[in-house]
């Protein structure tokens, strides 16, 4: 009898490919949909086949010479960047590359604090000084809506020796800063000019999206295209514009953080992605936008939740919204987030992309249905509004003491303390609250009463806490 073999990862990954399920998360081929199909088929042929390395013939991902530069020009012209990088090891690469070449140990960026952590881990590389920046939050929706302008201003104006500036466009929940003036403020100061465009490969397609990091005048933006296009999961580009930021210098970053055994067939599906948006990008983006306007405004004629739309425009750091993805209030009609993800997922297998204690998010492209929305909608319709709606615990503490830069407090020695213990200490790690998704804490930073009494009746609430475990926090040891 043939010996019957373990593969826990893979039978999960068949079992999920077999079921009826609704894909409303990334990445945007939803499952070999749309556009993609074509890939898919031959992939299915050919997996093993195309698995090589840099034999002759194949390129070099570390110095491309060949196909991979000439796939790689083919991007940047369709962009409208001077140069453009295939990334193997995600977004999370690009943005630590773009951030290692763009500054020097002690260089100050401004750093809007609900950045994703791997502006932090880039900050950390380089060992530049961060200027946090404090966002507004939306209490009612339990999540950050942005840095405001009078954030901006003030930032600016105390620290015109700043050598960078970091932006999201959009952030997870699709809002957008107003990137003209923030980047006019910054051309005048001298400063460069980063961005964080991972949601956001799709803004170039459709002019009913906010616009994209590339038409404006910045210095370098990353973009993955696995997310809201059709590319394989941790596949992802950086593209440069301009005389601010060496090509070689962050090409030697990237090599520095990316493996020497490249997946070519990752790089096939980003060059075969950027051909299809090529010839037919928009209609791909549209069609993902059309089926979320349909959505949204079904659930909010239908349902017993709110879909959030434009009408946030304006409101904290909000200049513009992507309505091709759907955040659902849910606490609105009295439950959690995480409970009703998990009644979607369980009972009528629709999966989300991501829930909150407020909220519900669904990222849809060209790879989703109209069959999909109605049963979405469907589903939707079954919760019946509770008699008392939820409101969030948010706290938005200010930025706390910095002891030493996030760099000195990563590579020094940790040990565990009980939270209630640790007043006075030095972080070692970030702490993040969820709700608002804000960083009560960076590497650095000086421990408060009130950091540990805001955790305290954030998880008191329901919320959610990184950086704790088992009550424990990791501090610098003797700091």
């Amino acid at each position: 009898m043939r010996k019957k073999f373990s593969v826990p990862l893979l039978e999960k990954l068949i079992a999920y490919s077999e079921k009826d399920a609704v894909r409303f998360h990334v990445p945007g081929h939803k499952g070999g949909m749309g556009l993609i199909r074509h890939f898919e088929n031959l992939m299915k042929e050919n997996l093993f086949r195309w698995d090589v390395t840099e034999i002759p013939g194949m390129d070099n991902y570390h110095e491309p010479a060949g196909a991979i530069e000439r796939a790689q020009k083919l991007l940047s012209r369709l962009y409208g960047a001077e140069k453009s990088f295939f990334l193997v090891n995600g977004a999370t690469s690009g943005i630590m590359a773009m951030l290692g070449a763009a500054l020097k140990k002690g260089d100050k960026i401004l750093l809007p604090r609900d950045s994703h952590k791997s502006a932090l881990m880039g900050v950390i590389l380089s060992g530049a000084k961060p200027v946090y920046l404090k966002p507004q939050v939306n209490e009612e929706l339990g999540v950050a809506v942005g840095v405001p302008d009078f954030e901006w201003k003030e930032k600016f104006t105390l620290n015109p020796d700043a050598k960078a500036v970091f932006l999201t466009n959009p952030n997870y929940q699709g809002f957008c800063p107003d990137l003209s003036k923030i980047i006019k403020k910054a051309r005048l100061l001298g400063m460069k000019v980063l961005v964080d465009e991972a949601h956001g490969a799709h803004l170039a397609f459709s002019d009913k999206l906010p616009a994209s990091a590339g038409t404006h005048e910045v210095d370098a933006w990353v973009q993955s295209p696995h997310k809201t296009l059709c590319s394989l999961t941790q596949s992802a580009w950086l593209h440069l514009k301009g005389e601010n930021l060496e090509a070689d210098e962050l090409r030697s970053y990237l090599s520095l953080l990316t493996t020497t055994s490249p997946s070519y067939i990752l790089m096939a599906s980003l060059d075969l992605t950027r051909a299809l948006m090529e010839d037919v990008g928009k209609r791909w983006v549209e069609k993902g936008l059309y089926l979320a306007e349909r959505a949204r405004k079904m659930i909010n004629e239908e349902t017993p939740f709110y879909c959030v739309g434009s009408e946030l425009k304006g409101q904290g750091g909000i200049y513009d919204v992507d309505l091709s993805r759907l955040m659902v209030n849910v606490s609105i009609a009295g439950y959690t987030g995480f409970l009703v993800e998990r009644i979607l997922r369980t009972r009528f297998k629709i999966y989300a992309e991501y829930a909150d204690y407020c909220n519900v998010y669904f990222i849809l492209t060209g790879g989703n249905t109209l069959a999909d929305v109605a049963r979405l909608i469907s589903s939707l319709k079954r919760f019946g509004a509770r008699k008392k709606k939820l409101r969030p615990v948010v706290f938005t503490p200010d930025v706390p003491e910095s002891a030493m830069s996030p760099q000195e407090a990563y590579f020094s020695s940790a040990e565990k303390v009980k939270l209630e213990n640790a007043v006075g200490r030095i972080a070692k790690d970030a702490i993040i609250t969820y709700p608002p998704g804000v960083p009560i804490l960076c590497p650095g930073e000086v421990i408060q009463k009130q950091h540990i009494e805001i955790i305290g009746e954030i998880l008191k609430a329901g919320g959610t806490c990184l950086g704790i475990k088992n009550g424990f926090v990791a501090v610098v040891k003797n700091g």
